[in-house]
């Protein structure tokens, strides 16, 4: 009985693995593309709902262990995802259809969109794909490295200020340099970024050539970067949290810093015996590594919190972010608290309207001093005065200065001088010509340089509303109306305290300076957009208008000496010793159309002009104009490209374009809102009847002639994909020349000033970029991409006015 019972089991267990090896069993295939039949390497073959799979090699082909049942999923980045269930062991031939999401991605441009592949401009897109999780505290530190040539550099180091920006070299002299900012289609100032959390930014869109910026007219010179954030979607409410932490560290140098002992040993190699003065610094002992004082480093932390969602009707965003920034210099801190929200609904099947809501607060203590002060000094002088080191200081040195010093005072180098090394005392004995004898090691007589900073306090307190409102009206299939108001108000209240320690002077020297500014920017756009589809023919256009309209209002006041640090307000000083106040206005009034071609996606042309007028310049050069053309060719379209395995996608183009700069920064700030009139000013002192009085002063000269400075702009580039889009990237040369450049010339003194400002300069920038990137792996489970971004650009002052031969 038992025997048969086993014979059956073997039997059972027999028939059990057969039919299991029946189900398990290779299969092999080839992936194709759906436009051209060509083998697709690197698709990624995964069984559905595992991490087990494959890739296809070069020629397209793959070989796989599955289960009859089992669903295979192939993948690949520029084409629709697909999923085939296994039921035989047959040969599987995979078609890929391109995914145009992808291929024909949409890119943000003035005043509108457009494909990617219909571009002819020089316009790099980034998207927010990792930029979120790069710890920086504006979101134009993230684009370091992005583009190329784009060239962003911290040059004030502080926390929370804003990096320079330069698009293809430095455009002006007395102008501003920077480019243009545009967030959602509002033009904002350079500061508004850092009230902007990385988290709610949707791209990054940077228009570098003239024909790019020309819709921007007499602002678009220097290049435009343009922001979209993210909005809501279809779908149930997603919630997000994003959160990161970390330390912060300035890299230090060895050449900053030498020790004493590192000093005197050099010394004792060199002439084999040590001066008076390098004996008494071992004696002090204090060995202090200034970089470690100044560049104490900090920590940083970021909290996000967002909700999305929406349904046909109805689409809404909400951000919040908290934000600390402790910097890596002394007293170096910044906080940010912002919202970003956004909610558009569709009335009906042709009206939508929607607002947006940002305000913001960021508290910011500066950095008040030089780096070069602190960084100069020896190492044997030591921050605070210790058990350890106060027996060194001279009591009697500068009439008894420093009789008073006890432990924990700053120290001095003065305070260390005249130490008689024989008796192992400071020196009192007084030589014939009064002066006390002994050893001096100071090479200054100022205050100690930690005091120049600890013993400041610089702070900014900043508020800022940005919010818009707009309304979509469709009149017909192809025409689109839009009508949107845009405002932003900031204020800013800044104070600097220079504390009565902080100067070698003492109380006599200190100070307190209190700022207050105001600003509102109001923006009123109206745009008709038409897009039109005639078999071959594409055609897309925009006309529009929009007036702009900015205030503000700026005061300070200065107090002077302090008796203690205890009151650190105006009521406080002993003496009023500054008062300022001054207001302006300016506004900008601009009509604009573009219209963009295409035939059978092969040939593409496009056209823009702008007209902009300005109460910055005078009647005679109010107006100015902006044109520009460009064209393009989709060489990878043509019958003779069909086929081809190597080559997937290559455009040529060219483009002409015409920009300018209004933005100019004299140093005078009434001055750059009103350069064509003779501005007033009445803080110059004059004598009348034998007393002093206020007198009104010209600070200019007037003339209505001024107009802006302009950028002319021609660049010819190609863009490219090879190998089933597993290489991209473009090539451009440029070559800007800008002219008219406000200047500030010299003249007769017989009209009372020196030197007049006049549109007269010329910079000239060309060079070569190049951004090339791979796709070396991208599944669902890794992704593995490398870029490679390069620029060259050369600098040349052509027109210097009267400075001509002078500069080279």
């Amino acid at each position: 009985m038992d025997v048969k019972i086993k014979r059956i089991l073997l039997l059972l267990l027999l028939v059990s693995l057969g039919a299991y090896t029946q189900e398990i069993f290779k299969i092999e295939g080839k992936v194709v593309s759906a436009a051209d039949n060509l083998p697709i390497p690197g698709v990624s073959v995964i069984i559905s709902g595992t991490v087990k799979g494959t890739s296809t090699d070069f020629d397209g082909n793959f070989s796989l262990k599955v289960k009859k049942g089992e669903a295979l999923v192939f993948s690949n980045l520029g084409y629709v995802t697909k999923s085939v269930t296994i039921s035989n062991g047959n040969k599987l031939n995979i078609v890929l259809n391109e995914d145009n999401n992808v291929l024909d991605e949409i890119v943000i441009v003035g005043y509108g969109t457009q494909k990617k592949s219909h571009l002819t401009g020089a316009i790099s897109k980034v998207k927010n794909e990792k930029l979120d999780q790069i710890a920086v505290s504006r979101v134009d530190d993230a684009l370091v490295g992005q583009v190329s040539g784009v060239n962003i550099q911290a040059t004030e180091g502080e926390a929370g200020s804003a990096p320079t920006i330069r698009i293809r070299g430095v455009g002006s002299i007395t102008g501003n340099s920077g480019p243009l900012i545009v967030v959602d289609g509002v033009v904002v100032d350079e500061d508004f970024l850092g009230s902007l959390d990385m988290n709610d930014v949707e791209s990054f869109e940077v228009l570098k050539d003239a024909a790019s910026g020309a819709i921007y007219g007499s602002r678009g010179g220097n290049g435009v970067i343009m922001i979209t954030t993210k909005t809501g979607k279809e779908g149930e409410t997603k919630f997000s949290y994003a959160t990161y932490a970390g330390f912060k560290e300035a890299r230090k140098s060895d050449a900053y810093y030498t020790s004493v002992k590192d000093a005197a040993l050099a010394e004792l190699n060199y002439t084999y015996t040590l001066t008076d003065k390098t004996r008494y610094k071992l004696l002090i002992g204090d060995q202090t590594n200034w970089q470690d004082v100044i560049f104490d480093g900090g920590n940083i932390i970021n909290h996000s919190f967002s909700a999305r969602g929406g349904n046909e009707r109805v689409k809404y965003s909400a951000g919040l972010n908290y934000l600390h920034d402790e910097g890596v210099l002394l007293t170096d801190d910044f906080k940010k608290y912002s919202f970003n929200g956004n909610v558009e609904v569709k009335i009906n099947k042709r009206l939508s309207v929607g607002a947006r809501f940002n305000p913001s607060f960021t508290e910011r203590r500066r950095f008040d001093g030089s780096t070069h002060d602190i960084l100069r000094q020896p190492s044997w002088l030591p921050v605070y005065l210790t058990e350890e080191n106060i027996k060194f200081v001279n009591r009697f040195r500068d009439n008894g200065k420093y009789a008073d010093a006890k432990v924990g005072d700053y120290a001095v180098q003065r305070m260390f001088d005249d130490y008689d090394l024989i008796r192992g005392t400071p020196d009192n004995d007084f030589d014939n010509d009064g002066q006390i004898e002994g050893t001096d090691i100071s090479n200054t007589s100022n205050t100690n340089p930690a005091a120049k900073i600890l013993e400041r306090d610089r702070r900014e307190f900043k508020l800022k509303l940005f919010g818009s409102v707009y309304g979509k009206y469709k009149i017909t299939d192809d025409l689109h109306f839009r009508t949107a108001v845009s405002g932003d108000y900031q204020r800013t209240r800044g104070s600097r305290y220079q504390g009565v320690k902080s100067n070698r002077n003492g109380a006599s020297a200190s100070r307190l300076d209190s700022t207050y500014q105001t600003s509102y920017h109001l923006v009123l756009d109206n745009m008709l957009t038409y897009n039109k589809t005639i078999k071959d023919h594409e055609i897309s256009a925009v006309l529009g208008t929009s007036a702009e309209k900015t205030k503000l209002q700026f005061e300070s006041i200065q107090g002077s000496v302090f008796k203690d640090d205890t009151k650190q307000f105006i009521s406080a000083a002993e003496s009023i010793t500054d008062r300022n106040e001054f207001e302006f206005e300016n506004t900008l009034l601009s009509f604009f159309t573009r219209v963009n071609y295409a035939y059978n996606n092969k040939y593409l042309a496009s056209f823009s002009f702008r007209r902009d007028g300005s109460s910055v310049f005078g009647p005679n050069k109010k107006y100015g104009n902006f044109l520009a053309f460009s064209a393009g060719w989709n060489v990878h379209n043509e019958d003779f490209l069909k086929g081809n395995k190597i080559i997937n996608r290559l455009k040529f183009r060219v483009s002409y374009g015409v920009t300018g700069n209004n933005d100019f920064r004299t140093g005078n700030r009434l001055v750059d809102n009103y350069p064509y009139l003779a501005i007033l000013d009445n803080t110059t002192t004059g004598v009348s009847g034998g007393s002093q009085t206020l007198v009104v002063n010209p600070l200019n000269i007037a003339n209505p002639d001024l107009q802006w400075e302009r950028q002319v702009e021609f660049n010819p580039g190609v863009d490219f994909t090879f190998f089933n889009n597993f290489i991209s990237g473009s090539v451009d040369y440029y070559s800007r020349k800008s002219d008219q450049l406000l200047l500030n010339n010299p003249i007769s003194t017989t009209t009372g000033f020196s030197n007049a400002l006049v549109n007269i300069g010329e910079v000239e920038n060309s060079g070569i970029e190049v951004e090339l990137r791979t796709r070396n792996i991208s599944n669902d489970k890794f992704k593995w991409s490398t870029t490679f971004i390069g620029s060259k650009n050369k600098n040349t002052l052509n027109d210097f006015a009267d400075s001509n031969g002078q500069i080279h």
